[in-house]
C-alpha cells in the first residue's frame, strides 16, 4: 500500500514535469520566432537591394513562352506590416499591399514622304505603334506662313501585373516578388513594392498557438492490492490526470 509521503512525491513529480515540458516549449517557440523574424529581415535586405530585372534576359524558359509579343519585368517586394494611410480610412478598407509601378512608351521617330499637290498640300498617315499619326501640311507662297494640321492617337497599354510566392528557403521563409507584363513598346518599372507577410505566408512566421496544460480531477480510490504471494490486502491510491493540449 503506498503510504501518504510516496503519493504526494509522485503527485509533486507530476507537476513538476508538466511545468518543465511547459517553460521548454515557451522556449523553442520564442527561438523559432527569433530565428524567423531573422530571416524574414535577412530576405527583405535583398528585396530592398534589388531592382527591375528584365525576365527575358534571365529566364530563357520564360524568353521562349514570351516571344516578341509581351515585355516582362519583375522584382522582389518587401514583406512588412502594412499601415493604413489617409487614402485608405477614407476608402474605409484595411490595405494588405502597395506596388508602386510607372510605364514608359518608347518615343516616335519616323521619317514620312508625300507628293505635293499644285497648291503644295500634302497628307501624311503613320503608323508606329502605340502611335497613329496623321498629318496635313501646307506650304504657301509667301509671305504666307506655312500650316500643319497634326493628329496622334496613343494606344491603350495593357498592364497586368502577379504576385509570385517563392517555396520556402531553409529557413522556412518565402520570398515575394512582383511580375509585371506589358507591350514590348512599353518600358516598366517597378518602384517600391510592399505587402504584409501574410500574403505569402511563409511556414517559419505561422504562429502557433502555445500548448496548454491542464489537471484532470483528482481520483482516491480503494480496491485489493494484489503482493508476489497468495496474499492480498486492501489499498488505496490517489491519481490526477496531466492533458496537454497543442
Amino acid at each position: 500500500m503506498l503510504r501518504h509521503p510516496a503519493w504526494v512525491a509522485i503527485f509533486i513529480l507530476a507537476m513538476a514535469s508538466a511545468l518543465t515540458l511547459g517553460v521548454e516549449e515557451h522556449r523553442l517557440r520564442h527561438e523559432r520566432q527569433s530565428t524567423a523574424a531573422l530571416a524574414l529581415a535577412a530576405s527583405n535586405l535583398v528585396a530592398e537591394r534589388d531592382s527591375t530585372r528584365d525576365v527575358a534576359n534571365a529566364n530563357r524558359r520564360a524568353a521562349a513562352v514570351l516571344g516578341d509579343s509581351l515585355r516582362v519585368v519583375q522584382k522582389r517586394a518587401v514583406q512588412m506590416e502594412q499601415r493604413g494611410d489617409a487614402l485608405d480610412r477614407a476608402l474605409g478598407g484595411e490595405r494588405r499591399a502597395r506596388y508602386a509601378l510607372t510605364a514608359a512608351v518608347d518615343s516616335l521617330g519616323r521619317v514620312a514622304s508625300a507628293p505635293a499637290g499644285v497648291s503644295r498640300h500634302a497628307s501624311f498617315t503613320l503608323r508606329q505603334p502605340p502611335y497613329t499619326v496623321a498629318a496635313e501640311v501646307q506650304v504657301p507662297d509667301p509671305p504666307d506662313s506655312a500650316r500643319m494640321n497634326l493628329r496622334v492617337a496613343l494606344d491603350p497599354i495593357p498592364i497586368s501585373a502577379r504576385l509570385m510566392c517563392s517555396a520556402p528557403d531553409g529557413h522556412g521563409v518565402r520570398s515575394a516578388s512582383v511580375v509585371a507584363s506589358s507591350p514590348p513598346w512599353a518600358r516598366l518599372r517597378l518602384g517600391r513594392l510592399e505587402q504584409a507577410p501574410e500574403l505569402c505566408a511563409s511556414p517559419a512566421l505561422v504562429t502557433r498557438a502555445p500548448p496548454r496544460v491542464a489537471f484532470g480531477r483528482v481520483v482516491v480510490g480503494v480496491g485489493l492490492v494484489g503482493r508476489s504471494t497468495i496474499s492480498a490486502s486492501v489499498g488505496w491510491f490517489v491519481g490526477a490526470g496531466v492533458v496537454i493540449r497543442g
